[in-house]
């Protein structure tokens, strides 16, 4: 696979030029790109840079609103439920992440639902957040399009949705951050970026069969029948609990509350049910005890969740972002070779 090295600060400038001509809102600009680089950082590129085509042609579209007004739309102790105004997801989960940090600092928990989103990127972002500010927290998410198959499935009845917990432990965080499929969409795409055939049991052609090829997946393929109930559970907390339908009737092309993406956050305080210091020291203990664990393999290592991004992000800051070729020859074709080689070819 051949890939292009750029610097974080290079894809920030890049990202900022191609979206000038939909006027976003500075807010809404600002959290759009700062989370695709730091997917980028992080090594998950499938939800990093390759995500924008998508996000140029939801702004063309209508789907995704350049200048949302964000509305609390119902207020409780420790309940917030929120209309995105077809905000970028990214924007959309940033601010309720905020404002379930802000809530459990008083009661010591707090949970925000989201309407009338898109789609969110990385679920364990939002989760990163509240493990800074000294909290346990919960992400979850559905789609506006399903293409997941429920276990023992054929055809696409499930978002394929993600589901992320952060824990803090006064160092770096526990963060597990995982799609219910096999793997995310967007993993699969970024395999054909790179020219890698997939592992069988990753995805299904149109017409239901296994295929190695990442060009020719349709329908993904869950993570056994955990992942396919856990995707459910999503679609039932993401859609019905917060008033919409299920991803499975939802309809991509009409550009309305009731088909856009649905968000859920939880938050718990620490220090609101057990001495925080006391906890770090526990979970200090935990993560040391695991790594130590007797390998099946001497030469692997044990990571805890959470582990190989921030290696990966360490790695990244220093030496560059790899962006396949193929990718940025895509990005040319859609954006134009100008402004392309400007940023990312010279």
């Amino acid at each position: 696979m051949q890939t292009r090295l750029i610097q974080p600060p290079t894809l920030h400038n890049f990202l900022t030029q191609i979206l000038k001509p939909h006027s976003l809102s500075s807010v809404a600009q600002t959290a759009l790109i700062t989370h695709l680089v730091e997917a980028n950082l992080c090594g998950i590129d499938s939800h990093g840079l390759q995500q924008i085509i998508g996000y140029d042609k939801s702004l063309k579209s209508g789907r995704i609103n350049p200048k949302p007004e964000i509305k609390v739309i119902d207020e409780r102790p420790s309940l917030i439920r929120i209309d995105a105004n077809a905000a970028p997801g990214q924007y959309a989960a940033k601010v309720a992440m905020e404002m379930a940090i802000i809530k459990a600092q008083k009661t010591g928990i707090a949970i925000v639902g989201v309407t009338n989103s898109n789609h969110f990127g990385v679920a364990g972002y939002y989760t990163r957040m509240a493990t800074e500010a000294g909290m346990v927290g919960f992400a979850t998410t559905d789609t506006n399009v399903v293409d997941l198959a429920p276990f023992g499935g054929r055809i696409a009845k499930l978002g394929n949705n993600a589901i992320s917990w952060g824990i803090p432990t006064g160092n770096n965080p526990v963060i597990i951050d995982m799609a219910t499929g096999a793997v995310s969409g967007g993993k699969v795409k970024h395999f054909a970026y790179q020219g890698l055939e997939i592992p069988l049991g990753w995805g299904l052609t149109a017409e239901g069969k296994p295929t190695l090829n990442p060009k020719e997946v349709a329908v993904n393929i869950p993570a056994s029948y955990k992942g396919s109930g856990l995707a459910l559970i999503s679609d039932l907390l993401c859609g019905p609990l917060l008033g919409t339908a299920t991803a499975m009737f939802k309809d991509k092309s009409i550009h309305n509350a009731e088909n856009g993406t649905g968000h859920l956050f939880l938050v718990l305080d620490v220090a609101a049910w057990t001495d925080r210091e006391k906890f770090y020291q526990e979970l200090e203990k935990a993560i040391s005890s695991l790594k130590e664990t007797p390998r099946l393999q001497a030469e692997e290592q044990i990571y805890y969740p959470g582990e190989l991004e921030i290696i990966t992000r360490e790695q990244r800051l220093k030496n560059g972002i790899p962006v396949p070729l193929s990718l940025v020859e895509t990005l040319a074709e859609h954006f134009g070779n100008n402004i392309v080689s400007k940023y990312l070819t010279s």
